[in-house]
């Protein structure tokens, strides 16, 4: 069972996006579990219909579910209509797995402009650690830029669709854990801050 969050304890958000891998995201919910702690996961449409279980798996053990697109177009070229359905469809998808639809979302590559935001009906939540993961594949270089730049209220940005992630989650975890930081989702950190995410807005750490 997860701990409680102490609001005066430090507290870093690690964030996955693109999944879930049906071979990766397992193993990394059962590194959050086996240390009480959670995560948020931003997920695709398309990722998600093919991956229920996961998903429900997620939320059964207190992680968190985010809107990332249907199928990762990049949002600022879409049409209204086609932005709708990137971001309407998932919603949809994800209620239908777990009862509960997103109520946080992540654009695509991070890209994002103030017409953009208008148009997004929910809190943008991008990051200030970026792992650069997808690019390195490298479980050392991930682990280190975390661990080596890592604060209270951090937002770090990671991928659940690699092994080289999974491989520098197996460390970080602990290790942040040692460092006294506590493991919360993007909604438990705003609400131990007193922050209220407002839909349009870009949120990329909750420093105290």
């Amino acid at each position: 069972m997860k701990t409680r969050i102490d609001p005066d304890k430090p507290m870093i958000a690690l964030t996955f996006d693109d999944g879930p891998s049906s071979i990766y995201t397992p193993a990394i919910l059962d590194i959050l579990k086996k240390h009480n702690s959670s995560a948020t996961f931003f997920v695709l449409g398309t990722e998600a219909e093919q991956n229920p279980e996961i998903l429900q798996r997620m939320v059964n053990e207190g992680n968190e579910i985010g809107n990332h697109s249907y199928s990762h177009l990049n949002l600022t070229l879409l049409s209204d209509a086609e932005l709708t359905y990137q971001i309407e469809t998932p919603q949809v998808i994800i209620k239908e797995i777990t009862g509960q639809a997103p109520s946080i979302l992540r654009s695509t590559y991070g890209t994002i402009n103030d017409e953009l935001m208008q148009k997004i009906p929910f809190p943008i939540i991008h990051w200030s650690i970026d792992t650069v993961d997808w690019q390195s594949r490298n479980a050392d270089f991930i682990y280190n830029t975390i661990v080596e730049n890592v604060k209270d209220g951090d937002i770090v940005l990671m991928h659940d669709i690699y092994e080289s992630t999974l491989e520098a989650v197996r460390r970080v975890v602990p290790a942040l854990i040692d460092k006294g930081y506590q493991l919360v989702t993007i909604s438990e950190m705003a609400d131990a801050r007193g922050i209220t995410l407002q839909p349009g807005n870009v949120y990329r750490n909750m420093y105290p």
